[in-house]
């Protein structure tokens, strides 16, 4: 997957990580999560860098990129560059339909169509049978 899946699915994951699950579903998405987290830093270290450069400030000073502007389009430019990368990051080992149904199980437990558009590449189709969890 690109890194541009990792970026869009940030709320969507944290918006998954607030809601109830049973134990061994939430200690595998906790852990899950350091590693998505991890390429969620990567990707915001380089949208500063790409912030910086396009601007010519020094890193760590304010820096305000206003929309239309040609520096905001080199920005944009050079981050969605960027996000074409490949991520080493590898579906979590549990389907959607094993993730859905434990949500299901949890009364109040709701996410947007949008929201599991956005999670289905960090799911796998079929949950791998050493990983098979029981909900």
């Amino acid at each position: 997957m690109k890194l541009v899946a990792v970026w869009n699915a940030r709320e969507a994951f944290e918006r998954l990580s607030a809601l109830r699950k049973p134990p061994k579903l939430a200690y595998r998405l906790m852990k899950y999560e350091r590693k998505f987290c991890a390429e969620v830093d990567t990707c915001e270290t380089h949208r500063l860098k790409c912030v910086y450069e396009v601007s010519g400030a020094e890193p760590g000073t304010p820096v305000n990129l206003e929309p239309g502007t040609p520096e905001f389009a080199a920005f944009l430019a050079k981050f969605n560059e960027f996000l074409q990368n490949e991520s080493d990051l590898e579906p979590v080992g549990v389907s959607m339909d094993v993730l859905i149904d434990a949500l299901d199980a949890e009364k109040g437990n709701v996410l947007s169509e949008n929201d599991l558009a956005l999670l289905e590449p960090f799911f796998q189709e079929k949950t791998v049978p050493d990983l098979k969890l029981v909900v």
